[in-house]
């Protein structure tokens, strides 16, 4: 099947104290979106890419793309007003009978490992959503006070999220609810099971000052 990578790529970049939307933020001499799709695209550079920008930033993002002389093929969607209309409109230009990764775009540190474990139980399952334990300790605050969580039976996700595109298109034909955070969560509303697998602790969502800092490591230590 063929694979897309629908890239998500709405920052303001407010905790980054920032003018500039954080997928726009330098990080080892390319913007932090270029990153993401040069990674991807060295994995393998038969994937079809799409990546999902604001309208307004759209004309910001081709200017990039002439300065830093960007020649990774890709196609350019204008977003909504929120992550789940922006992912409803980068998924009308995929076909049905694919396969699709969603990422994020300030998710630049990503593996080949995490890639084809992804789209490979996304083809046997019809799904499948990375995690990673959680090491600190959970307190959940109540009206009586607060309580400890079995941080065992809490995981952290992450992207990329991989899907049958037929099944995740049929999923976001549906109204928006606060309650989706991500893909999988508009996903499970089918009554449809969710495969999670073991992700990659490097794979952070760059937020923070502090995140980019952590970022730049990882690409030099990991050689990206």
């Amino acid at each position: 099947m063929d694979k897309y990578i629908l890239i998500v790529a709405g920052g303001l970049g407010m905790r980054m104290n920032n003018n500039i939307p954080k997928q726009f933020i330098v990080l080892n001499k390319l913007p932090i979106l270029m990153q993401t799709i040069k990674n991807i695209n060295k994995i393998n550079s038969k994937f079809n890419i799409i990546v999902v920008l604001p309208k307004e930033q759209i004309t910001y993002w081709k200017d990039l793309i002439t300065k830093y002389n960007f020649k990774i093929n890709h196609k350019i969607i204008a977003g909504g007003k929120t992550r789940f209309n922006s992912v409803k409109n980068g998924l009308k230009e995929i076909p049905d009978n694919t396969l699709i990764a969603i990422h994020d775009g300030v998710r630049p540190i990503i593996s080949e490992q995490l890639i084809n474990t992804g789209f490979y139980l996304a083809e046997q399952k019809g799904n499948a959503i990375p995690y990673i334990d959680i090491t600190e300790s959970l307190r959940q605050i109540t009206d009586k006070g607060n309580k400890i969580i079995n941080r065992e039976k809490i995981k952290i996700i992450q992207t990329p999220q991989f899907f049958k595109s037929i099944d995740i298109k049929f999923a976001y034909q549906q109204r928006y609810k606060k309650k989706f955070t991500d893909d999988a969560s508009v996903f499970e509303t089918l009554n449809k099971k969710i495969n999670l697998f073991y992700g990659l602790k490097q794979n952070i969502k760059i937020t923070t000052p502090d995140d980019l800092k952590i970022a730049e490591f990882y690409l030099n230590k990991l050689k990206i």
